[in-house]
């Protein structure tokens, strides 16, 4: 399935000047004890881990373990500690919808920067993914090591 890229319109580093940025960004959805939450996720190949701010985990009532690893290293080598869970993430746009069941991180990050991250584990390593700068998509084809979750008929 395809996704195009979403368009941003944000402050160039260098100039200041208003430029468009093209990100690979889809929604998904996460299901807990106390519901389901959507989601707007950066597809990150840079990035090991799947992590979403710790607000996804308390909207819909899951319980995280805190983690005694490393956490997560940011931009410039800074830790940032992360707390983790089971959980089944779902590609909505799929049909009939994917939804699997694994492990996200989650943290603590503020509101103003708030953004949920697929990385490697708990997303890529599911499915063949093919960024197309020129086309501005991503193309997202579920491999088999996808653990799907058997969706019910409503």
């Amino acid at each position: 399935m395809n996704f195009p890229y979403r368009m941003y319109i944000v402050s160039s580093s260098d100039t200041g000047e208003l430029v468009p940025m093209l990100r690979p960004e889809i929604n998904v959805r996460i299901y807990g004890p106390a519901g389901d939450a959507d989601a707007l996720a950066l597809v990150d190949t840079g990035s090991d881990k799947s992590i979403f701010p710790m607000s996804f985990a308390s909207d819909v009532g899951i319980t995280t373990t805190p983690g005694t690893g490393l956490g997560a290293l940011t931009f410039g080598g800074h830790g940032m500690p992360l707390e983790y869970a089971d959980v089944e993430l779902e590609i909505p746009e799929f049909d009939p919808p994917l939804r699997w069941r694994t492990r996200l991180y989650f943290a603590d990050i503020s509101e103003e920067t708030e953004q949920a991250i697929l990385g490697h584990n708990g997303f890529l390593d599911y499915f063949t993914a093919t960024f197309d700068g020129e086309e501005c998509s991503l193309e997202l084809v579920p491999n088999s090591d996808l653990p799907l979750v058997e969706l019910t008929p409503q």
